[in-house]
């Protein structure tokens, strides 16, 4: 039975955010946090094959897709809307480099869309809808064969996102780790 890591975590900061959550000179270090972690799960939870789920924006999914790539863990897309209009909402702003490495794991990844018909403009209910889809599809074999990674900066008045995720996973049963993006 395959263990499924699911990813769930910030993405970089769009230009004119209020309040800094992931800026861009973090990606390095989130990088080589998000592998280190995916590492340990590796070793210390993992008896068999693993899988890893996430999104695909710029910032935590990206590095996470990345980190699988490199150790050899299978992993998917999971994509609220179709490739190019994701690319608009949660990619683009990053610049030229993000979109060549998100265009790269879609050539290179099984993609899943959640509303093949959906634009850019949809409202924020797109979000925690797929948020819920991933971690249905996460947690098919039961919590006990899931972990969920996420990148967070702990902001417990977080409705949805992140927050909502790291919840379920562990009303289920899965194991949680908690990368703190503050902290890196």
């Amino acid at each position: 039975m395959s263990h499924t890591i699911l990813f769930a975590g910030h993405m970089m900061d769009k230009p004119g955010r209020a309040v800094p959550r992931f800026p861009f000179f973090k990606s390095t270090p989130a990088g080589i946090a998000i592998r280190l972690r995916l590492q340990h799960i590796l070793r210390s939870t993992v008896r068999e094959a693993a899988r890893g789920i996430a999104a695909g924006a710029c910032g935590g999914d990206i590095l996470f897709h990345e980190a699988c790539r490199d150790l050899e863990v299978s992993s998917e897309l999971y994509l609220a809307l179709p490739v190019n209009e994701f690319d608009k909402t949660s990619v683009a702003f990053g610049g030229e480099d993000w979109e060549v490495r998100y265009f790269d794991l879609v050539r290179t990844l099984p993609v899943h869309i959640l509303f093949p018909e959906a634009k850019a403009d949809a409202g924020p209910e797109i979000w925690e809808r797929a948020n819920e889809w991933m971690l249905k599809a996460a947690l098919e074999n039961g919590g006990a064969e899931m972990t969920l990674l996420a990148l967070w900066d702990g902001n417990i008045g977080e409705t949805g996102g992140t927050r909502n995720m790291i919840d379920v996973a562990r009303e289920h049963g899965a194991d949680v780790e908690i990368i703190d993006i503050k902290g890196i």
